[in-house]
């Protein structure tokens, strides 16, 4: 639309401009062509110029306002009240502060001595009040206790890990995520850049990514794929924080680094891992279970097998089980950064 709708304008002044031109050269001294003849030739002429320049600065136009819109729909509504307000407040400033500049000579200079003024403090007006939307939010909470919208309705951004992972799916289908989840352009490029990899392994990874979100895309609880990035930022993982940090939003992810140091900089975070870590069924000292001892442990008499959540269990004196179903009662429990391990030993001769 934008293309096509810059062409005819441009076309159209275009047209006007060789009509302008044409008035201003006698034609009949010297190019020796009618009047009519040179009217329709420098319309003709000024038209295409036109078209042709249209057509470029209409899909300049174009890939400016999808960017627009794509930031637009990852700012929360409050952000974009904030952002509002500092650019109100940074134009005020500016137009107070450039007043002895408009003096300045030449005239020219003053003017852009103003423009600058202008860019300047728009700029720091808009970064300043996003930069304190949290106490901003903080303090609208104290005067309208509830004003505030919760934590779990902001906007879920996927990292690459998560999305490969795949349970972010049956959690959304569940309810369990609340508010938009979303996907930036630099998790999606990773992800292709994985599904192209010569390695088999990771080309098997980055296709199940691809695969999940094509069928996310539509649908109750579909994802929305959207374009960003952070040039200045070199990997993903700091784009995500640099991205959840500027938006509000919260990063949903597998990623035990990315986990550390997106609450290390105050970014929202939920790890997939540490949620189903929680979930798993306590198994207290004393209690009997029953597992399939799958294989010896590091220990000359250690048996390991495991629950039905994948819960590691070494069982001491448990290799003469190997291969067999059996009752063992609970030792004790230990809780690793890796997840949980139980010990336990066999309830036979107890």
């Amino acid at each position: 639309m934008f293309v096509q709708l810059t062409r005819f304008i441009m076309a159209t002044l275009g047209a006007l401009a060789g009509l302008s031109v044409q008035g201003l050269i006698d034609v009949n001294a010297q190019l020796g062509y009618s009047v009519p003849t040179v009217i329709i030739l420098f319309v003709i002429l000024g038209a295409s110029i036109g078209f042709i320049f249209g057509g470029m600065i209409g899909r300049e136009l174009q890939r400016g306002y999808l960017f627009f819109e794509d930031f637009l729909r990852g700012m929360s509504v409050s952000d974009l009240v904030l952002a509002v307000t500092g650019l109100l407040v940074g134009l005020v400033i500016a137009l107070i502060l450039s007043q002895p500049v408009r003096s300045l000579q030449p005239p020219v200079l003053g003017l852009i001595g103003q423009v600058g003024f202008y860019i300047v403090f728009a700029y720091v007006g808009v970064r300043s009040a996003l930069i304190k939307r949290r106490d901003v939010a903080r303090m609208l909470s104290r005067v309208a206790p509830g004003s505030d919208a919760p934590s779990g309705a902001s906007t879920k951004v996927l990292d690459t890990s998560a999305v490969i992972d795949g349970r972010f799916a049956e959690l959304l289908r569940a309810g369990f995520v609340e508010g938009a989840v979303r996907v930036p352009g630099f998790v999606l490029a990773e992800l292709q850049t994985l599904a192209d990899s010569a390695d088999d392994l990771r080309r098997a990874r980055g296709r199940r990514g691809l695969d999940l979100l094509a069928a996310l895309r539509t649908g109750e609880h579909a994802v929305e794929v959207f374009s960003v990035d952070y040039p200045e930022v070199p990997d993903v993982d700091g784009k995500l924080v640099q991205l959840a940090r500027d938006s509000g939003g919260t990063i949903i992810t597998v990623d035990y680094n990315l986990t550390q140091v997106a609450r290390v900089q105050g970014v929202g975070v939920l790890n997939i891992n540490d949620l189903a870590a929680s979930l798993k069924p306590a198994h207290l000292p004393g209690e009997t279970v029953r597992i399939n001892v799958a294989r010896e442990g590091k220990e000359a008499d250690q048996g390991v097998g495991y629950l039905s959540d994948g819960t590691m269990v070494v069982v001491h004196n448990g290799k003469p089980f190997l291969g067999e179903d059996t009752d063992v009662i609970v030792t004790s429990v230990l809780q690793t950064a890796g997840g949980r391990m139980v010990f336990a030993r066999p309830k036979v001769g107890s």
